[in-house]
């Protein structure tokens, strides 16, 4: 087979990846979907990541069975950022692809998506469940973080009650990065608040599990006489793979717990999502409805 995978009549899904988990997990779910549509082998490039940095690939050991390509050195990145900055915002592919390429087109669900046939290069972050369609049972067995979740989050699993509520807090990273924040805001303790009486109303919680970057914040957001844990000690795939095994969740603006209450197997689960996912000013210029599954209350 040549670099590229063009020569083999098999055609080829190529997935760019970049950010964190849950970004991993959006783009990796495109494709996985669009090559078993296709009948397509899938590779996902990670070429974007530095050899060292706060963010990685982090998909090894799940069973999407994608050959991992495009390990990155100084030159290839700095000649990947030439030739995107080059492309113009046009679908871009690294050097020796000859397949298609295809970017989507905003935060909302690109329709171009079910028409790709052949070869593709996928550019994106694809924040939808509509991309999984009609394969969401696959995804949801494929990408369950079980398959490479340590011993020790498996036996804190097992422990959790039949009504228990994750409750994710992001404020680390979007507080003291000035892009991050200014993208994607912090939520307010309001939400949470709001959040949990919905869903301590709606259904018997017998137990509140609170998973955070930042610990010293939870005084403020749970309401005074709850009891409640904070979970700690765990790896980011740990804390994904537990909070999906809760009965309910209340999620952040954030496709990390986004993927927790959508990867969870209960029935009758109840999800709260912040309607404010991006920073007002951010929120205003971008279209997000295509982000919450039917059945999710947005507060």
């Amino acid at each position: 087979m040549t670099m590229s995978g063009i020569a083999s009549e098999q055609p080829i899904v190529r997935v760019e990846m970049l950010g964190g988990l849950g970004n991993q997990l959006f783009q990796a779910a495109a494709g996985y979907v669009l090559a078993k549509r296709l009948g397509a082998s899938l590779q996902f490039d990670v070429s974007r990541y530095r050899q060292s940095g706060s963010r990685a690939y982090a998909l090894d050991g799940l069973a999407h069975e994608a050959e991992v390509v495009g390990q990155s050195t100084w030159l290839s990145q700095r000649m990947n950022r030439v030739r995107r900055a080059l492309s113009f915002g046009k679908p871009f592919a690294p050097a020796g692809w000859s397949g298609g390429a295809f970017r989507e087109r905003s935060y909302a669900y690109d329709e171009r998506f079910e028409a790709l046939s052949g070869s593709q290069y996928l550019s994106g972050y694809f924040h939808s469940a509509r991309y999984c369609s009609p394969f969401e049972d696959d995804v949801r067995k494929v990408f369950d973080l079980a398959q490479v979740a340590s011993e020790a989050a498996k036996a804190k699993a097992a422990s959790l009650p039949a009504q228990s509520l994750a409750v994710h807090v992001r404020i680390g990273d979007f507080k003291s990065e000035n892009v991050f924040n200014t993208v994607h805001g912090t939520l307010s303790s309001r939400y949470y608040r709001d959040a949990i009486a919905l869903v301590t109303a709606a259904r018997p919680v017998e137990r509140i599990y609170v998973f955070t970057d930042t610990p010293q914040a939870i005084p403020q957001l749970i309401p005074a006489g709850l009891d409640y844990e904070a979970v700690t000690g765990f790896s980011a795939q740990d804390d994904l793979f537990l909070m999906s095994r809760a009965r309910h969740h209340i999620i952040a603006n954030s496709t990390f717990s986004w993927w927790s209450a959508w990867l969870a197997p209960q029935a009758d689960t109840l999800t709260c999502a912040p309607r404010a996912w991006l920073a007002p000013e951010a929120l205003k210029k971008t279209y997000i409805g295509d982000l919450y599954p039917e059945g999710w209350v947005m507060l």
